[in-house]
């Protein structure tokens, strides 16, 4: 087996045998040090996360399917604007599962005697807050479906319609951002198939049951609600499953109830609490930052009209594809940033950013490389309309540029959100979208529509080059002083 190999042993299946262990007096006093990951290990990580992650915009594309299938557009149209308020309530939440994965990376490279708390710190902390945030939700779910409405212009019948998908799905809030602490922790763990099995297998549970309730069983929007409340149950008992099976003898269901609660109590600590909303308050104001630039995008595109706003969506879905492969890397660079953070190994960060580098770099030649080639039939895969293909076209080629000066931004936050180093994620997304913003003054007035792509693109080099002056700060962070111990500061 490589080096690679042996760090995935030290970091996720190692911890999961140390962690059985009831009598941690008897463990040995420190870990194996953790070996820098070689390509063959980071593929391994990094080809089931793309591949998990691609199964999202699929199960998308089967819904609106199904809709499609019904006799009024009113259908599509109002589920689209429910899974617009959904998308937009855990994106700006989606920070529960990037943080887990590097708290739970880094508590598996702690100390054999201190890491089996530290994981079940890792997990119930976020775990609490994930409870809490869905409990929020439901308690103010009726003026969040009022206030999407007040921005969003509908018709009586496609209103209805998304009331009635918002209302069902809503009391799945708090399982969903609960199935992202838990898939974030078991991904920090290496957990492959335990990951795999949350996300693919929820999302294909969820085809399958939009498939027979609405088309076999005629449950129209009801039966798209409930497939979707369906899957999400599944996926929390596969993560509960799954983290039975790892976490110590004392935060496991079949513990006594008192040894539970004292057990999980210990865990609130203050200074850590402190810690985690630090990291995720960074990476919440990062999402803000993106859906700012997102709206303002589509809002100006709508401007130049529906045509060209069609074309636009089109190219855009693209550069989300494109997107989705630079998050599989990203979520892989976590794993190991937080390995090289839990041991204080220098080591193993310098070889997981080369390993990041290569791997963006080259995914970036291999999709400009697709997309320069076949552009034409791949955009045509997303309408059959003569008019909006031929507009698509006459922009299309602003996506040539998209992956290489997106790639590094999009995949590099990965090594950042690893390490629970995640203000210089925020602050290089508030000077990308600064930038953005300067563009957008200066090209869209002059230039129209072509102005607004060449201020996209801006903003996503903007990501990249302001994130990379500082990587060499990562090496003088707090975690590096005592080998073992993880950042105590973001």
């Amino acid at each position: 087996m490589g080096s690679g190999g042996r760090l995935l042993t030290t970091s996720g299946q190692r911890a999961e045998s140390m962690l059985r262990t009831r009598n941690n007096n008897e463990a040995e006093p420190h870990r194996r040090t953790p070996l820098p990951p070689g390509g063959a290990a980071y593929a391994r990580l990094l080809l089931p996360f793309v591949l998990s992650t691609l199964t999202q915009p699929l199960l998308g594309a089967v819904d609106t399917a199904v809709m499609g299938r019904l006799p009024d557009p009113s259908y599509i149209a109002g589920v689209s604007v429910g899974a617009v308020i959904f998308s937009t309530i855990y994106w700006l939440l989606g920070f529960l599962r990037v943080g887990s994965t590097g708290f739970s990376a880094q508590a598996a490279a702690e100390p054999a005697d201190q890491a089996p708390h530290a994981l079940a710190r890792a997990l119930w902390q976020p775990m609490f807050m994930a409870l809490g945030l869905g409990l929020l939700i439901l308690c103010v779910h009726a003026p969040i479906f009022q206030a999407a409405m007040l921005l969003l212009e509908l018709d009586a019948p496609s209103r209805a319609v998304a009331h009635t998908y918002y209302t069902i799905l809503v009391w799945c809030a708090p399982l969903v951002l609960m199935n992202y602490v838990m898939l974030g922790w078991l991904m920090g763990l290496s957990r492959i198939r335990a990951t795999l099995f949350m996300q693919i297998g929820g999302n294909l549970l969820n085809m399958a049951l939009d498939i027979l309730f609405v088309l076999h069983w005629g449950w129209g929007v009801e039966g798209v609600a409930v497939a979707s409340c369906l899957a999400h149950v599944f996926s929390f008992a596969a993560g509960c499953l799954a983290v039975r099976r790892i976490l110590p003898p004392a935060y496991a269901a079949h513990a006594h109830l008192g040894q539970k609660i004292a057990s999980l109590l210990g865990l609130l600590r203050l200074e850590d609490m402190r810690r985690m909303l630090a990291v995720n308050g960074h990476l919440f104001l990062r999402t803000v930052c993106l859906l700012a630039q997102t709206n303002a995008f589509m809002a100006t595109a709508s401007r130049f009209g529906t045509l060209t706003l069609a074309a636009d969506a089109i190219i855009i879905q693209m550069m989300l594809i494109f997107s989705y492969a630079f998050e599989g890397i990203a979520n892989a660079s976590s794993v190991f940033a937080g390995s090289a953070a839990g041991s204080g190994n220098r080591g193993i960060l310098k070889a997981c950013l080369w390993q990041t580098l290569v791997w963006t770099l080259g995914s970036a030649l291999i999709m400009g490389l697709i997309y320069g080639l076949w552009r034409e039939p791949l955009l045509g895969l997303f309408t059959e309309l003569p008019d909006v293909r031929a507009e698509a076209l006459r922009y299309a080629a602003w996506g040539l540029g998209f992956p290489l000066l997106a790639g590094i931004g999009l995949s590099f936050y990965g090594v950042f959100t690893g390490m629970s180093h995640t203000r210089p994620v925020f602050l290089s997304t508030l000077l990308a979208l600064l930038l953005f913003a300067l563009v957008w003054g200066m090209a869209v007035p002059r230039f129209g529509n072509d102005g607004l792509w060449a201020a996209y693109l801006a903003f996503y080099l903007g990501r990249s080059l302001f994130l990379l002056p500082f990587v060499r700060r990562l090496f003088h962070l707090p975690c590096f002083a005592h080998a073992g111990h993880a950042p105590r500061s973001a």
